[in-house]
């Protein structure tokens, strides 16, 4: 029987030690050279001092506190908005399938459409939230070009684009909860919020653990509207880790460098998943 099942799960080891074990390998033994090297030719071996460099890096801390504002930014508002619409959308609406559809777009549209489409609406002086302001007698914005506003429209507009994929999440687990329970719960006399409070929300307990985990690592990630956006300004705002990297590896030839910063994003991310899933409790028994 073992056998059986490790002969069907072949095809998906062999394609995850192939396309993502490997890699990883690569990356950290990377990160042990200097300079430009890959896999050790290029460069020479400097052991872990690239970790050290990156931890008295300034400007490489500051990227990784920003992708950590970045990421609670993002979880905070696709997860409970995500599950705003599903509760929403899984009530007898008109035109519920249309409406679900229409939410869930964003998130099967590229990036980078989202993201030129998003500069435009960001523009200081024709996009159309500034144009809007204008007309309701507010002053204009710079959305992309202060410091102090560009990294949250930069979390609102990947936010957005997520909202329709933890929506689509949280529609299937509220279609997966037995209606017996919200028929006890009016039996017992419970009002809308203790049905929510006490039903729905723990039932949705591993769906919201989910969409959390995958807000977290999508996020972490974020590298195509950066690019595009801001290219990391003004005054390096948006400078997320990942940009940086890139920014490390390809702009300043330093392989080694942004392989040691590449392999600690994959640590941290690894340690986050570790921890929910440690601390987060998602069984639920019917």
């Amino acid at each position: 029987m073992a056998r059986t099942a490790f002969a069907f799960l072949a095809p998906t080891l062999v394609y995850f030690a192939v396309f993502y074990g490997l890699p990883i390998l690569m990356d950290l033994a990377m990160s042990l050279y200097s300079g430009t090297a890959f896999l050790g030719r290029g460069g020479r071996f400097v052991g872990l001092l690239n970790y050290e460099i990156l931890f008295q890096d300034g400007d490489a801390v500051a990227s990784i506190v920003r992708t950590l504002v970045f990421s609670a930014g993002i979880v905070a508002i696709s997860v409970p908005c995500g599950l705003g619409l599903a509760l929403t959308l899984n009530a007898d609406v008109r035109f519920r399938a249309l409406f679900r559809a229409i939410m869930f777009f964003p998130y099967m549209t590229s990036m980078v459409i989202i993201s030129l489409v998003w500069s435009v609406l960001y523009q200081t002086e024709a996009g159309l939230l500034n144009v809007l302001l204008e007309a309701v007698g507010l002053p204009k914005v710079g959305w992309m070009t202060n410091p102090d506003l560009a990294l949250f429209s930069l979390i609102f507009m990947t936010a957005w684009a997520e909202i329709g994929y933890n929506m689509v999440l949280f529609l299937a687990g509220l279609q997966g909860i037995p209606g017996e329970f919200y028929d006890a719960a009016k039996v017992d006399g419970a009002g809308s919020w203790n049905v929510f409070r006490h039903v729905t929300l723990p039932l949705l307990a591993p769906t919201t653990f989910f969409c959390t985990l995958m807000s977290i690592i999508l996020s972490s990630e974020a590298f195509t509207q950066v690019f595009i956006m801001t290219r990391g300004g003004p005054a390096k705002a948006t400078e997320l880790f990942s940009y940086r990297v890139w920014e490390t590896a390809f702009n300043n030839a330093s392989f080694g460098y942004a392989a040691a910063m590449a392999f600690l994003m994959f640590l941290g991310l690894f340690v986050i998943t570790v921890f929910l899933f440690r601390g987060w409790r998602t069984e639920v028994e019917y």
